[in-house]
């Protein structure tokens, strides 16, 4: 999805969604990517910008009429607050608000839009973008990528992060270097889409002149274009990405590894101008609902489950608990004390709008140019967090959130790590007679590695370095050019440690030249074996 989530699960229409959940392999990278060739698109199968951003000329603001709570009572002189989604399994949280009649219990009446419900509720992404800019709805569960994108209000909460439910599978590509040259299909404004671009940017690959784009209407659509053999690489989500089986499909990368997708509560800036009050109480609620979940979760379930509609949930009465738990497995919530630990420190959110809109403009899509901290208010959490009734005696179904989750390396094996990407960057300039790194060398790595690395909790760097073997009187032994080597490698480590990665996510190697390099005067010749490869390595358990 472009906007928000257009990963949804109902069974006639457009099929099964997934999760919709920082950066990217490098800020100057995706620079990088924008060269002037236009994009390659496989044929198979204007609007204007206001100053937030928005896409809102000729689009339909005409909202449908939500769907109310069973104890909603328009005479109550209760005020009501109009939030749209998705159906996907973590924003059910807003069903079992009015289930469980959380939303009266914070003085008022949440009305849901709920996407594709049925024709009454099909609703663009631009239309919804417009709706939530305007006003008419008070907030919009949506992905933050599509926020980057179209700036439609301001980033609350966190609701999640994708964690394996959106992946990348191919036939016969073992790395995202394989990727070039390829055909790549996916639901085009869909978080796929995305996922497509991100993946491409670690590799330094440019979806514009690289590989060919085979952009569809539904992610159905994507994976039939695969497994006819019309496109060589799919991007999509669980459960319908596992009909790639039949046509020798394999995952290429998920999200349980690459962090890059979050789901968000956005709010409209109406909404927080003019009523500031009504927006907490909101917050309130859904921190409260987060709590019974966790601390009741098969009541919970039922809740969802007696709000109706279940084929569009696909939560039933019958097995509320499992069809909720299936939702929710590969979802990381976030509850009141991830939110809260985020919105003390919006750094981390802001580098990934940030990295967003990179991602978004290597693919020729305009983005807005306000400025992205005006994305964020953390004002709303925080005020919540000092509630001690809200807070959870519990963890999620998932309880992975990465930004402030401490991951356990303990069983993590290098010896089953296979190679996932051969990061572009391999040359990097040391002191003289040294192993310490230049400025311009971590300025590199700033940009090459240290975002991807802050969001791939999945993933580890396999560090080799290499010394060139220079003529010598007394020559020089194997252990005095593998010493350098490694010396260069750590430095490297050692550097990436003190950003924040951790360092039990490094593999260190060092190498020889080759037989016929060794010993040379040539500068050209050694200078081929002075590097450092960094490779991004999946984690083996």
């Amino acid at each position: 999805m472009k906007l928000d989530r257009t990963r949804i699960i109902f069974i006639a229409i457009i099929g099964v969604a997934a999760l919709v959940i920082c950066g990217v392999a490098a800020y100057n990278i995706i620079g990088n990517l924008t060269d002037d060739a236009e994009p390659e698109v496989a044929d198979i199968s204007g609007s204007d910008i206001d100053n937030n951003g928005s896409t809102v000329s000729n689009v339909n603001l005409d909202s449908p009429d939500p769907v109310w709570g069973p104890n909603y009572n328009a005479d109550d002189d209760l005020p009501t607050y109009i939030c749209g989604a998705d159906a996907f399994g973590s924003y059910f949280t807003l069903q079992q608000m009015q289930m469980s009649g959380k939303d009266i219990e914070h003085g008022f009446h949440l009305g849901i839009i709920p996407f594709f419900l049925n024709d009454e509720y099909d609703i663009t992404e631009e239309q919804r973008t417009a709706l939530l800019d305007s006003g008419q709805w008070n907030c919009l569960l949506t992905t933050l990528d599509s926020v980057a994108l179209t700036s439609p209000g301001v980033i609350t909460a966190i609701v999640d992060e994708s964690a394996g439910a959106d992946q990348l599978w191919g036939r016969d590509i073992e790395t995202i270097n394989d990727l070039a040259g390829k055909r790549i299909a996916f639901a085009r404004d869909s978080v796929g889409e995305y996922f497509v671009y991100y993946a491409l940017s670690i590799a330094q690959l440019s979806p514009r002149s690289q590989v060919t784009l085979v952009p569809q209407d539904s992610v159905e659509d994507a994976i039939d274009v695969f497994n006819s053999g019309q496109a060589d690489v799919v991007s999509a989500w669980e459960p319908s990405i596992y009909d790639d089986e039949e046509s020798g499909g394999e995952e290429l990368l998920s999200s349980e590894q690459l962090r890059i997708v979050i789901d968000v509560i956005v709010t409209s800036r109406q909404s927080i101008q003019n009523n500031a009050d009504l927006v907490q109480s909101f917050h309130n609620a859904w921190f409260d609902t987060l709590k019974a979940q966790v601390e009741d979760f098969d009541t919970a379930a039922q809740q969802i489950a007696a709000w109706g509609n279940n084929d569009w949930t696909f939560v039933y009465p019958e097995t509320a608990s499992e069809d909720l738990f299936l939702w929710l497995e590969n979802v990381a919530q976030a509850d009141l004390g991830d939110n809260a630990f985020v919105m003390r420190d919006t750094r981390p959110i802001i580098s990934r709008l940030q990295i967003a809109r990179r991602v978004w403009a290597a693919s020729d899509v305009n983005i807005p140019d306000d400025n992205v901290e005006d994305l964020v208010n953390g004002g709303f959490v925080l005020r919540a967090a000092d509630q001690p009734s809200l807070q959870p005696n519990g963890r999620p179904v998932n309880d992975t959130f990465s930004i402030s989750a401490q991951v356990d390396l303990s069983g993590v094996s290098t010896d089953a790590a296979a190679t996932l990407a051969v990061l572009p960057c391999r040359s990097f300039d040391f002191l003289p007679e040294s192993t310490e790194l230049t400025l311009e060398s971590r300025r590199i790595l700033d940009n090459c590695v240290v975002p991807t690395m802050s969001q791939s909790i999945g993933l580890l760097l396999r560090v080799r370095g290499s010394s060139a073997w220079p003529a010598n009187e007394p020559p020089y032994e194997e252990e005095d050019i593998l010493e350098v080597a490694e010396g260069r490698a750590q430095s490297v480590v050692d550097y990436l440690v003190s950003q924040g990665i951790d360092p039990a996510r490094f593999i260190v190697e060092a190498t020889l030249p080759p037989e016929e390099r060794r010993g040379t005067d040539d500068p050209n010749l050694q200078a081929q074996d002075r590097f450092v490869e960094l490779t991004l390595v999946t984690a083996g358990r």
